[in-house]
């Protein structure tokens, strides 16, 4: 529903109705919509979190920059999802609790893919793995920001800035990074 909806066009109503539950049943649980939203997404990162981890450098790039999605695309969903939710964020006196679990969520699964590619030898971390996490996160989420608030630039451009960072915070051993292949 979320997914399909987003944010503003996902009502109380809307969210009773997919869970088979009253207004009043979903607030004995939650105390506002915003936790409702929160607690989804929670659900839906930890499915993620229990999924293969990538093994090669290629793949954890790819299973955390999405580029410029489809429009229409499940992925694309999803980040417009986070994009109205983090509106919705910056207007609330404090954050819902489930927040707290969800950026849990997607720092444990950088942190996990971050050291399977290290015991695999593929990166040596040499900033360590707690801060080369918190380096991708941002890495991650301002790349994608950056390609859907600027039509302008080239996704090969970004990407191949996106991975020259990556690769320079992760210590990647081996593995030519290649230079973009047209600058804006």
């Amino acid at each position: 529903m979320l997914l399909e909806k987003g944010v503003y066009a996902t009502s109380q109503r809307d969210i009773c109705r997919a869970a088979n539950i009253s207004n009043g049943a979903l607030y004995t649980h939650f105390r506002t919509r915003e936790e409702v939203i929160a607690a989804a997404c929670v659900l839906d990162h930890a499915d993620r979190l229990n999924s293969a981890r990538p093994t090669s450098w290629d793949a954890y790039v790819a299973t955390f920059f999405h580029g410029r999605p489809e429009k229409g695309s499940p992925t694309s969903k999803r980040f417009r999802l986070s994009l109205q939710f983090s509106a919705e964020l910056t207007q609330m006196q404090d954050n819902p609790e489930s927040l707290s679990k969800l950026l849990f969520l997607y720092r444990e699964d950088v942190m996990q893919s971050l050291a399977g590619l290290a015991k695999l030898g593929i990166v040596k971390l040499p900033l360590g793995l707690a801060e080369t996490t918190e380096i991708h996160m941002q890495l991650f989420t301002g790349a994608e920001f950056q390609l859907t608030t600027d039509r302008g630039l080239s996704p090969d451009f970004v990407l191949g800035a996106l991975r020259r960072g990556l690769a320079t915070t992760a210590g990647l051993v081996d593995v030519p990074v290649r230079a973009p292949t047209d600058i804006v």
